[in-house]
């Protein structure tokens, strides 16, 4: 009798993890074990636990109703073509009908309510076994023997002229860009990778004939000039003092990684392209049963079924970015997406069998910025810098998320390099040290910290930073990225004896309070991040910035365009611009399209706002205009009923009729009354909508739009801050506001959804841009808000009754009609 294993990843209930299995095997006394599934996803993995322990994996494949087996590698590779579509003839080898062999899907019996309750979720029948008692060794029964499953990859040799090109262009740049390309070349043939830079070279090449935006780097690739002199990069290392040895040197054993950021919409026509002339594979990726996931589909009765169940396949997807490309064809298994393979083998398994994946990521901000068709940017340009130390960075790349715009308000950058510090910072380990802090207020950091990292004043923000401490210290540029690893990975037995030779190197060099550097060194470099990316990815943070302050209306046009689905993104968006003193109306049926029409100071939101409406509805719409009524519409092909509800809710149609009562009235005169009730019985409620009471509109706005729109006019304004201004910088501020409905509140400009419930009347209160109310005051005409700091800080325009007190030398300022630019201060209320 002969186990037949199938694994997870034939996804039809199997909970076999080859640890087990390894186990079950050795107890049972076996040399050997039989994995066929009807695909070849585990069988790397198979392959490298079984000869890990001793033991011989037998591979076959799932057919049909015959498993197949290759007792070698001559025949694994005749098995991988069958499946991939060639016309072989898999006759010649040992093959069993399914009835022959027991299908293992559990290992244990305690397992075998996991393996059913899969099969349950993917829709399989209750028939299934585990592991056999008595069973044979199919090893010997077949004559199977261990194989390796490395393949060759092939990348394409660059021409003779490559190396005298990228001479002739350093050398056009000055002497020490020569010494720095020979530098790089000499370890670059060394470790033979010059063909993997040519092909990545080719790539961008490739992508940019075909007039795909490419990014201006990301990663270590970004410190080396000669990927800056292939074009693969843009951004000078020697100027910006990146180091090529975080790159690639002669210590690394992994392959380099250089990655490449293309306009997202048109990735697949880059890689279809390059099909032309290599072969071309996308890599599988899996869904595996997360935490939530099984909490939701066991619920939390059974800890046991959790914990055979948690991290196993749940689905094969594909790899958003991994490419794999060769010049010869590579003799793995895969299946077809879009005329493109897709390998069988996911990015690990890959690694194993020596191929090397390129990321090839398609990026939603090139496509962006794309679109303004502009070449040059003015990196010194101050008005950029002030909206984004402002923390006005909705649309702003990587700068959007509430901690990064307190970051930028923290850092106020006022250049490239300020930039590519905030953007190192905006992560949480470094935000959780305090190293922001640290970097903005540096008085506790020693001067002679300050000496070494005068760009970071003192503060180590930077991986290459470590690095060049390092070589300054006498050890190699080598040496140095091993220890920034090892520091970084806390390990002890790498770390130790370089540490001590930078420590004697740093005492030669003069250097001072050498004991306190290293003291700081080990408690910070873990969270030091890579400034090659920080500083080639602040240049398209700097570039969306730049086009939303010099082209304020296009961007808001095509950020609608590239948001419009997530009516979070498009609240935000309505929310900035009215706190730029845009008027903002709701979609209007003879005006709106897909984009938002501004003229003079109002805007109309786009069609596309309300839900059910895409641009071939619009196209539609546009066609049939003027529309006189809802009627008319309703005539139009293709206009269904609950989409012209949606508009009606949304304010479409406005214009048209006094209320949007009216509206509804008009529309359900025309339905019959007998489909009416025929849709309620399908379980669509019709609201007959005879009157819409003015505070009933954000709730109508809320189902068509996501989100209220029209505020009530009998606030106050002027006198606090306003729910515009809490979203567009994503600060906390005092804000007059009056219930609209339950849970949504106006200050009589905007109106937004809270998660509070607030009492009737006016009142004070504290507003979060996450949507809560922090604290609550009942307002009269004395109520003023006070903010208290004790240190000089930049003060910016507010509101009539707030107030800023500062305490200094003992004096207290007050300043009315102003408030903190940052968001440190303590409050109070006055009455």
């Amino acid at each position: 009798m002969i186990p037949w294993i199938i694994s997870p990843y034939s996804f039809d209930g199997s909970v076999v993890r080859f640890e087990k299995l390894v186990s079950v095997l050795k107890k049972r006394g076996l040399k050997s074990a039989l994995l066929a599934d009807r695909n070849f996803h585990a069988a790397v993995k198979f392959n490298t636990i079984m000869r890990e322990h001793g033991l011989i994996p037998v591979h076959g494949l799932w057919w049909k109703d015959r498993v197949f087996i290759a007792r070698n590698r001559r025949e694994y590779d005749l098995l991988v073509r069958f499946y991939n579509g060639e016309k072989v003839n898999v006759d010649e080898l040992p093959s069993f009908k399914t009835e022959e062999l027991v299908p293992v899907r559990y290992l244990e019996a305690e397992e075998k309510a996991a393996s059913l309750f899969m099969r349950k979720i993917f829709g399989l029948d209750e028939d299934i076994r585990g592991f056999p008692e008595k069973c044979e060794d199919v090893s010997e029964i077949v004559k199977a023997e261990p194989y390796d499953l490395r393949v060759e990859q092939k990348f394409p040799d660059p021409p003779e002229n490559w190396y005298r090109n990228l001479r002739e262009r350093a050398s056009r740049m000055g002497e020490k860009y020569l010494e720095r390309l020979e530098r790089e070349l000499e370890t670059i043939e060394k470790k033979g990778f010059s063909s993997y830079i040519y092909l990545v070279e080719e790539i961008v090449k490739t992508a940019r004939k075909l007039g795909i935006k490419v990014g201006p780097g990301r990663g270590s690739a970004v410190g080396s000039l000669v990927v800056f002199l292939c074009g693969i990069t843009e951004i000078d290392p020697l100027k910006h003092d990146l180091l090529f040895e975080r790159f690639i040197n002669e210590e690394r054993i992994e392959p380099p990684d250089i990655d490449v950021d293309v306009e997202d919409r048109r990735r697949k026509e880059l890689l279809k392209e390059l099909s032309k002339r290599f072969y071309v594979y996308q890599v599988s990726t899996f869904g595996n049963l997360a935490e939530r996931s099984l909490k939701n589909l066991i619920g939390s009765t059974s800890r046991r079924m959790y914990e055979i169940l948690y991290g196993l396949p749940h689905h094969p997807s594909v790899h958003a970015a991994g490419v794999v490309i060769s010049e010869r064809p590579l003799p793995i298994p895969f299946r077809l997406e879009e005329e493109i393979p897709v390998t069988d083998y996911d990015m690990y398994d890959l690694d194993r069998i020596g191929v090397v994946k390129i990321d090839i990521l398609g990026l939603k901000t090139l496509s962006f910025v794309k679109d303004f068709n502009r070449k040059t940017f003015d990196y010194s340009d101050e008005k950029t810098y002030h909206i984004i130390s402002k923390g006005k960075t909705l649309g702003v790349f990587q700068l959007e998320g509430l901690q990064a715009r307190r970051l930028c308000r923290k850092i106020s950058p006022g250049n490239l390099e300020e930039l590519s510090v905030l953007l190192a910072l905006n992560r949480p380990g470094p935000l959780k040290s305090g190293i922001d802090s640290m970097y903005v207020s540096s008085k506790s950091v020693p001067e002679s910290l300050k000496k070494l990292f005068p760009e970071t004043r003192g503060v180590v923000i930077y991986q290459e930073q470590i690095m060049n401490l390092a070589m300054l210290a006498g050890l190699s540029g080598a040496e140095a990225d091993v220890l920034r690893r090892a520091i970084a990975k806390k390990e002890k037995e790498k770390m130790e004896p370089l540490l001590e030779r930078l420590k004697e190197g740093l005492v030669e060099k003069g250097v001072e309070d050498v004991d306190l550097i290293l003291k700081i060194l080990l408690n910070f470099s873990s969270y030091a991040f890579n400034k090659s990316h920080s500083v080639a990815y602040a240049h398209l943070s700097f570039q969306t910035a730049y086009l939303k302050v010099h082209f304020f209306e296009e961007f808001f046009k095509r950020y609608f365009e590239y948001n419009i689905g997530d009516s979070e993104k498009v609240f935000l968006a309505v929310q900035e611009l009215r706190s730029e003193g845009y008027e903002v109306f709701p979609p209007n049926v003879n005006v709106s399209g897909k984009y938002p029409v501004f003229r003079e100071n109002k805007v109309y939101l786009p069609l596309t706002a309300v839900k059910g409406v895409g641009e071939s509805m619009v196209e539609e719409i546009e066609k049939n205009r003027p529309i006189d009524s809802v009627r008319r519409l309703q005539e139009v092909r293709g206009i269904p009923r609950n989409v012209l509800e949606n508009m009606i809710s949304a304010g479409a149609f406005d214009e048209l009729y006094e209320s949007r009562a009216q509206a509804f009235e008009e529309l359900n005169r025309k339905v019959d009354s007998d489909i009416l009730k025929i849709r309620e019985l399908f379980g669509e409620k019709i609201e007959q909508k005879s009157g819409v009471k003015p505070a009933d509109l954000c709730e109508l706005e809320e189902k068509s739009l996501g989100f209220p729109l029209t505020p009530q006019k009998d606030v106050p304004t002027g006198l606090f801050g306003n729910i515009a201004d809490v979203f567009t910088y994503g600060r906390v501020l005092p804000v007059l506001v009056k219930k609209i409905s339950e849970n949504v509140i106006t200050d009589g400009v905007s109106a937004c959804r809270v998660k509070e419930k607030i009492p009737e009347g006016l009142h004070l209160a504290l507003l979060s841009p996450l949507h809560r109310v922090l604290r609550v005051w009942p307002f009269d005409e004395n109520t003023r808000f006070v903010y208290r700091v004790n240190h000089p800080v930049k003060l910016e325009k507010a509101g009539k009754y707030e107030i800023t007190e500062i305490l200094k030398n003992g004096q207290l300022k007050r300043y009315e009609g102003y408030r903190p630019s940052g968001d440190e201060y303590r409050y109070r209320i006055l009455r």
